[in-house]
């Protein structure tokens, strides 16, 4: 093994991250940025080879072009990049963690809750990468980096196909076989439906241990994965629920036409199976969080990566019947989003209106942040479960979630307007 560098162009190496077989990743310091990083660095033998050279070459300056255009929260960022220095590397985000390749033995797997949450977060990724005309040609566990605090981040866009010409695409199979879909083998055109696939095969070896195309060699692999259908999930373990093995089965179909229809499909079909599992209520998951906030109205312009951020924000909390959210006259510094249930208002003793879920409460400690008074009591009517989001934490938000808080704020409070002038103009005809 080749000896630690020192350094790297400006960034301060600490140690190996890993290695494979297009080059080795290393942990360094950004002292400008004071920050860690990730330093991809190409194999210098690659390079002796000019036929090879122009290929490895093309893979990091594809995924050098293709990550930088790209941000979600569930997909690693690039941070530098040098295709002149020799050998070349990118500079990427620092996910403190670990592959999901260590979670793919029968002893090693995760609680099938926390492998839904992944494979949600996944859909959403490639959501998002689709619509930017990405297909990626490489979901497998290892591209797969779970990071301490749970999260889940995307990485290596090298072999990523363009659907936009922004990049020289490389011909012959790109992809590692045994994740391959049936017609990524075949070299025919490919479509999200093929990253489908490859997820599809994750997430079987991510609830099973083992995959589930698996031949002797990769050509007996390639072979399984075009005429075999795989082994049932249930079969391998009895205690999934059958809606699970139902998600597996259509993202492994052969047939691209007969996966699910879009990423948005695949993510509520892996919603749907992560609700039907037995669990405490306290033990809800980041995918029915996530849920609860993109079916309310409230946040229908919110996009995906909004709603995330606006989960890390607030902290969600489940009242019951008869507690009172907030107080006339006291001093508040956070606002509410009603999630589910209804609440009352009420001023000096007197009920003003009935609040249902999908509105927001209490948002004008936000919107004049110099007056922190309540003008009403909230009170309870049912049980409820609200988002508690602090303003001061909205006010260091990204731009992008203040503008989709205001527009939303806007629109629910002329709402608000419309529906009293109508209720006092039905008080004059009486």
């Amino acid at each position: 093994m080749a000896a630690l560098p020192s350094n790297i162009g400006k960034y301060r190496i600490e140690r190996e991250l890993g290695r494979g077989a297009s080059g080795v990743v290393y942990l360094a310091r950004d002292s400008f940025r004071d920050a860690w990083v990730a330093i991809k660095q190409m194999h210098p033998h690659l390079l002796r080879d000019p036929a090879q050279a122009t290929r490895y070459r093309r893979l990091l300056h594809n995924e050098a072009v293709l990550s930088g255009q790209i941000s979600h929260p569930h997909i690693v960022s690039l941070v530098d990049v040098d295709e002149r220095a020799d050998p070349p590397y990118l500079v990427l985000e620092y996910v403190p963690g670990r592959s999901l390749e260590e979670h793919t033995a029968p002893d090693t797997l995760l609680p099938v809750s926390e492998v839904l949450d992944i494979a949600f977060k996944c859909c959403n990724a490639l959501e998002y990468a689709h619509f930017h005309g990405l297909v990626h040609r490489d979901i497998k566990p290892a591209n797969l980096l779970l990071r301490d605090d749970g999260e889940v981040k995307l990485t290596d866009f090298g072999a990523a196909l363009s659907q936009n010409g922004d990049v020289t695409q490389l011909a012959g199979l790109m992809g590692s076989p045994a994740y391959m879909s049936p017609e990524q083998i075949r070299e025919e055109k490919l479509t999200q439906h093929s990253d489908m696939f490859s997820l599809g095969v994750v997430l079987y070896e991510l609830l099973t241990g083992q995959k589930p195309f698996q031949g002797e060699t990769d050509y007996a692999t390639l072979f399984k994965i075009g005429a075999e259908d795989a082994v049932p999930v249930r079969v391998l373990r009895p205690d999934l629920p059958s809606a699970l093995d139902d998600v597996v089965r259509t993202a492994l179909a052969k047939k691209p036409a007969h996966r699910f229809a879009s990423w948005s499909d695949f993510a509520n079909a892996i919603s749907g199976a992560s609700s039907s599992l037995t669990r405490m209520a306290s033990q809800i998951t980041e995918v029915q969080r996530f849920q609860s906030l993109r079916q309310l109205d409230f946040f229908k312009d919110f996009s995906d990566v909004a709603i995330w951020e606006t989960l890390r924000l607030g902290r969600m909390r489940t009242l019951e019947r008869g507690t009172v959210l907030m107080e006339e006259d006291s001093v508040g510094n956070s606002f509410y989003l009603l999630l589910d249930g209804t609440v009352r208002v009420t001023k000096k003793n007197l009920s003003l209106t009935r609040l249902r879920a999908g509105v927001s409460i209490g948002e004008m400690v936000y919107l004049q942040p110099g007056d922190n008074r309540r003008s009403a009591t909230v009170t309870a009517e049912t049980d409820i479960s609200v988002l508690k989001i602090k303003s001061a934490s909205l006010q260091q938000a990204s731009a992008e979630l203040q503008s989709c808080f205001d527009k939303a704020f806007i629109k629910m409070l002329v709402t608000r307007l419309i529906a009293t002038n109508q209720q006092l103009s039905e008080w004059d005809v009486r």
